[in-house]
């Protein structure tokens, strides 16, 4: 559909002559991307449909999403100079690593379960973990159906805890992804108070419905968000384009001929690991505002699979060295002593 059309559909389900109750339509809340499919659905028209939005039909949806998706990037960037599809082709060639990270404290509990789960499934296994998914974030797009791991950053995101756990390509079967966490997309694109909005939550009070209170979330949050998914079959792409958009914004600056420096290096680097470190740079602290610029990722994705990734998927535990002997004691650990390791040096 065009994005002017869908523009003009969304106004018209939005105007205050329909009905509130048909505004209020809920798709299933316990599937992931159900919210965002109904909202997608409710811009194409207001009126019941009189059909449920199940699991098959929400595959089906994302799929659609990420194809337009697709090929909307393709048409704005286009033309692509030649180093540009040069970059395209290069990361068709290097699977982007995915890594989930963990709070040594919630190690022990993953462990013993064999598996990373979703909320729900943690509930249903009668135990959270110490550091869980945020509430605000399974209002956005139902994230307590989920387990998330980065795509592209060689050894994950280290503010999500100091444990490293790689996964086999093939979890990415049935996965799909967004370029920032929830959290991320309502405080940072949306510009709203996420800290906020997740403590009233966490207290186990309502977000306001009144979508002028700035603590709101509803239809427009999620057709926004709708229209970053990309399934994991559009994840390398995706990544690429992110990174020809870091390329055509780099300014003329210091900053920037790093940035170009960089670009042109992934081009040639075939070494796997080599590539994701220039493509997405570790943080590093303490740095000036320039040497933050230069080291801008050229892409990022946050993957969102479905309730639970076994450690039958993962090829490694990487925990801190300084606890690596007392995992290795835990009655949890001994099924999978040959997956646990210390974390090189290397690795944030």
């Amino acid at each position: 559909m065009h994005r002017r059309l869908l523009f003009l559909l969304t106004a018209f389900a939005i105007s205050p002559l329909l009905p509130k109750s048909v505004c209020a339509q809920q798709a299933n809340g316990d599937l992931a991307g159900a919210p965002l499919a109904h909202a997608r659905q409710t811009a194409i028209d207001a009126r019941a449909f009189h059909r449920e939005l199940d699991a098959e039909k929400i595959a089906k949806w994302i799929e659609i999403a990420s194809v337009c998706t697709m090929a909307e990037f393709e048409l704005f960037l286009a033309p692509l100079t030649d180093d540009e599809q040069k970059l395209v082709e290069k990361l068709a060639t290097m699977p982007a690593p995915i890594v989930n990270r963990l709070h040594f404290e919630d190690l022990r509990a993953v462990l013993k379960a064999g598996q990373l789960s979703s909320y729900y499934v943690e509930e249903e296994l009668g135990k959270h973990l110490a550091h869980t998914t945020p509430a605000i974030e399974d209002k956005l797009y139902g994230a307590f159906d989920c387990v998330f791991a980065s795509v592209g950053p060689p050894d994950g995101s280290p503010r999500y805890g100091d444990v490293v756990i790689r996964m086999e390509d093939s979890v990415r079967d049935g996965a799909w992804a967004t370029p920032f966490s929830g959290m991320h997309f309502i405080y940072a694109v949306r510009h709203q108070d996420a800290r906020k909005m997740q403590d009233l939550l966490a207290a186990g009070k309502n977000l306001p419905t009144d979508p002028t209170n700035p603590l709101s979330l509803g239809f427009d949050d999620r057709l926004h968000f709708s229209h970053y998914v990309v399934t994991e079959r559009h994840w390398n792409r995706a990544l690429a384009y992110q990174a020809i958009l870091v390329l055509r914004n780099a300014g003329d600056t210091a900053a920037g001929t790093r940035i170009r420096q960089r670009f042109a290096k992934l081009l040639s680097e075939d070494d796997p690991r080599k590539f994701w470190k220039t493509f997405i740079p570790a943080r590093e602290e303490n740095l000036s505002e320039q040497q933050q610029a230069a080291r801008t990722p050229f892409g990022y994705l946050e993957g969102k699979f479905d309730n639970r990734l076994t450690t039958a998927q993962m090829t490694s535990i990487e925990v801190p060295a300084d606890k690596l002997k007392e995992v290795l004691t835990w009655p949890e650990a001994q099924p999978h002593r040959h997956l646990i390791r210390a974390k090189a040096n290397d690795v944030p």
